[in-house]
């Protein structure tokens, strides 16, 4: 990482990662830019080398609007890690301050490649990033290992608990 790197978190509130700027919409002590993303994030284009956002695009309303946000902050080859509840998750239902949900496939929609190949709709979305990295947390340990993960995690409920998508910003300035 970059010496002048300018890490964010997203939504940390209470919980601070060391070396991260903490934005949340909550004034406390551990947050260093109190800002409601919904309506812009305040720092300068192609600034920003790495975001963590840990259970918060699940409250946002407007995920394309965030992930433009995002784009227009992150630098070329900048990092998204973003943890979620999955779908098929109790987890995911049962905060009625949820407002979006997502698959394995949602971050999809952000990767100009898809869109190119006709296999998604073409939004017009001007922005690209690439999906690096899936990670599947199960609710009980041992579970990766079982025989069929894959037909369990698609046709039954609470087989995983949350998904961890890493995504590369693709852009030229």
């Amino acid at each position: 990482m970059e010496k002048d790197a300018v890490r964010i978190q997203l939504g940390g509130g209470e919980i601070r990662k060391e070396g991260y700027l903490n934005i949340d919409i909550l004034n406390l002590p551990t947050v260093d830019i109190v800002a409601d993303i919904t309506k812009g994030i305040p720092l300068p284009d192609n600034s920003v080398s790495e975001v963590r956002a840990d259970y918060l695009f699940e409250h946002i309303p407007d995920t394309v609007a965030l992930m433009k946000e995002l784009y227009r902050i992150c630098k070329p080859d900048a990092v998204l890690r973003i943890k979620v509840p999955y779908f098929k998750s109790t987890a995911a239902f049962k905060d009625p301050t949820h407002v979006s949900f997502f698959t394995e496939r949602t971050f999809e929609y952000f990767d100009a490649r898809y869109a190119e190949q006709g296999t998604l709709p073409e939004y017009q979305l001007n922005m690209d990033f690439r999906v690096t990295t899936l990670t599947y947390n199960y609710y009980t340990r041992g579970t990766k290992y079982l025989p069929f993960v894959g037909l369990l995690r698609r046709f039954c409920w609470d087989i995983v608990k949350s998904l961890v998508v890493e995504l590369r910003v693709v852009k030229n300035l």
